[in-house]
């Protein structure tokens, strides 16, 4: 019997979500995944404060338990009516919520994930060494950051009887901290193991020095505890425990725990985020398209919502970023009109028969684009094959309708607004008028011959090396002379370009020396406050060669590209293939067609953006790169970002040890649960609609 339709459900442990759709039951797990008891590490850096906070939610969600240590206390539970209704954590938290990621049932989430590809590739005996040797490594991590609000993945496991939702809250007033985080979690039927895990807290916070005191709130208790920073972890003041035989409340402030509490007892005038009207859109269309789906079999597995520069302002704080005189960047997009993006989410579904994964959201953006905003000009065509053209090798494409030439125009308010000069047009002229530059008129002679269609494809070389990655951007055009004409004259007088010696083709290839300057695009990200890690003047630039060129089809009725490629064999070869007019690429791959079909069966017509990945091709020669230590040495933008970041945990003297990626098994022996993948977008008079899935 079906897994999701099982006799035994009892529905008072299991909250249902008003967006919830009545085809996808809940039922109760028969086993709750677990992790095992972190040990201390105070080693971690800033960088890995960062990437283990948000790992530490995805470890609650994706249920990738290490195998759980029972603790053990007194029993601490209040009592509480166990027989009231239970409302969920959307009617409780305020409508202020910057953020939330709710799991409507987190046994059902564990259990559901085991069967999926990615849960067996983690139980299947190859990859059993991995598992053991980074065992302590990312047990390590996960408690390095000490979880702002107390509980950590396991206690979650070992507690939660049906929703878990995890939430950020804006308190901007408070300039040292302006957010706070909150979990609330259904407990109905765990009273001893609420208690052993209230006081492993207990024991754990004490240990660190924090000064507990419970506060009388109502007819509950608020466990108060007033934490010190310690070297590696967060600056938390507080963290805020309450719990009856219904819920656990835990938050990094106590009048977050003292505000639900008031909702709960019906004290509260403050409206719910249940009730916000973006809120309320959000879920209900991704909901009414999850319902669309012809596979009724899946667990509806997670909801989730943000505004989009509230949760941004968010993440810069717990990212400890410090602008210094850097740019505001987002602020400055508020300035240019991107607040149009009111608020962004979906849902999530999980282990069905037609799908590993499937989610459905919207990006809500119904006002007018103006000013900079003016950039985000995608929009539909009808959805079809891809051009012939395309390798049948590539790993992953990508097409976008983008208005190319409005979108750089869009641009100039932002840039100018960004360096608080005029210096967008003086730039355009520049480039026309100086007699050393090429003298190129990009009004006249370049923009107006770029078409609507944007074209990124990535592939891999074998065997695997340092530069197997390779990546290309092809532009349809609308006048292909005067864009050869242009790029050879920006060539030109490019000191690093060569043109290389290919028949009927016009293609210069640019190579950089490692010390050069000119590409070094962290450089520019600096300048725009999108990374103090990455600001070293005398670092490598991301891209040490590149090529670029104008593709031209024989044939009358083909299109012509302009490309761009990290790799000068790829764009020739995919030149070739467009002057050749070939038509035996990807799309006729059967694993392809696979996705393609797919995609119409969850209804694509029109889209706006399309995108598949073919996973085994897209991570074949990074996995092997992975086995042999090799990823970082190589010539590709992952390679560079990896060894800027290992530079940075270096400069804070507190690299932790690397991981040891040689037990990792060969890619012949776990290809079988990779996967292929597809996503699409539509343009709406809301905004956006979003479709993504794994393949069964």
């Amino acid at each position: 019997m079906p897994f999701f339709n099982h006799p035994t459900l009892e529905c008072w442990l299991l909250p249902k979500s008003k967006f919830m759709p009545s085809q996808y039951k809940l039922t109760s797990s028969s086993e709750i995944p677990s992790c095992a008891r972190p040990e201390r590490s105070r080693r971690a850096t800033r960088l890995s404060r960062a990437r283990g906070i948000v790992a530490s939610w995805i470890v609650c969600l994706i249920g990738l338990g290490l195998g759980a240590e029972s603790a053990t206390g007194q029993d601490g539970t209040q009592q509480a009516d166990a027989q009231v209704a239970y409302i969920d954590a959307v009617d409780l938290l305020p409508e202020s919520t910057a953020g939330i990621v709710r799991v409507p049932n987190l046994p059902t989430f564990c259990d559901a994930w085991k069967k999926t590809q990615f849960g067996k590739l983690v139980d299947d005996e190859a990859m059993q060494p991995f598992i053991e040797a980074q065992r302590k490594r990312a047990e390590n991590l996960l408690d390095a950051v000490e979880s702002p609000i107390g509980l950590r993945p396991n206690d979650l496991y070992d507690i939660a009887s049906g929703e878990v939702a995890f939430a950020w809250l804006p308190f901007d007033q408070d300039k040292r901290r302006p957010y706070a985080a909150c979990v609330i979690a259904d407990v109905r039927g765990k009273d001893q193991e609420v208690a052993a895990a209230v006081e492993k807290i207990d024991r754990d916070l004490k240990a660190g020095d924090a000064v507990r005191k419970d506060v009388q709130y109502g007819g509950e208790v608020i466990r108060v505890y007033t934490t010190k920073p310690k070297p590696g972890q967060l600056k938390v003041d507080q963290v805020a425990l309450s719990w009856n035989k219904t819920r656990i409340i835990a938050a990094d402030r106590d009048t977050v725990v003292q505000n639900v509490l008031d909702v709960v007892a019906g004290k509260s005038t403050v409206k719910p985020l249940s009730q916000l009207p973006d809120y309320q859109k959000v879920l209900e269309q991704s909901q009414a398209a999850i319902e669309k789906t012809d596979d009724k079999t899946g667990v509806v597995c997670w909801e989730w919502f943000a505004r989009p520069f509230a949760m941004g302002r968010i993440l810069r704080e717990v990212f400890e970023y410090d602008r210094g005189n850097q740019l505001d960047v987002l602020a400055l997009l508020e300035r240019q009109g991107f607040e149009v993006v009111e608020a962004i989410g979906g849902v999530g579904v999980v282990a069905g028969d037609q799908f590993d994964i499937l989610h459905r959201g919207l990006i809500l953006a119904p006002g007018e684009f103006t000013k900079a905003a003016q950039m985000l000009q995608m929009f539909n065509t009808p959805y079809e094959e891809s051009p012939g053209w395309i390798p049948a090798t590539v790993g992953s494409f990508t097409r976008l309708n983008w208005k190319m030439e409005e979108a750089f125009w869009a641009s100039e308010p932002m840039i100018n607004d960004a360096v608080d000069d005029e210096i967008f047009r003086e730039m355009i002229e520049g480039i026309k008028n100086d007699p050393e530059g090429p003298q190129i008129d990009i009004a006249k002679n370049f923009l107006p011959h770029l078409d609507d269609e944007l074209i990124f494809l990535t592939d891999n070389t074998e065997p695997a090396g340092p530069d197997s990655d390779r990546m290309l951007v092809a532009m349809r055009l609308t006048d292909a002379a005067s864009v050869k004409n242009v790029i050879r004259k920006a060539m030109e007088v490019e000191p690093d370009a060569t043109k290389l010696d290919v028949a009927e083709l016009d293609v210069w290839q640019v190579q950089r020396d490692s010390s050069d300057e000119d590409l070094d695009v962290d450089l520019e990200l600096a300048e725009f406050g999108l990374g103090e890690d990455f600001d070293d003047e005398d670092a490598a630039p991301l891209l040490n060669h590149w090529a670029i060129g104008v593709a031209e089809p024989k044939a009358a009725d083909g299109s012509a590209y302009l490309l761009f490629s990290s790799h000068s064999d790829f764009l020739v070869d995919v030149a070739q293939r467009i002057a050749a007019g070939k038509a035996d690429g990807m799309w006729k791959q059967a694993d392809v067609e696979e996705v393609s079909q797919e995609k119409k069966k969850l209804g694509v017509n029109e889209i706006a953006l399309d995108r598949i990945t073919r996973t085994r091709i897209a991570f074949r020669s990074r996995w092997e790169l992975l086995r042999t230590n090799q990823l970082q040495e190589g010539d590709s933008m992952l390679a560079k970002l990896l060894q800027r970041m290992d530079e940075a945990a270096d400069a804070d003297g507190n690299k932790g040890e690397p991981i040891d990626w040689s037990t990792l098994p060969p890619l012949a022996k776990i290809e079988k649960y990779l996967r292929n993948g597809g996503s699409f977008w539509e343009k709406t008079a809301d905004g956006w609609t979003l479709t993504g899935f794994v393949l069964k």
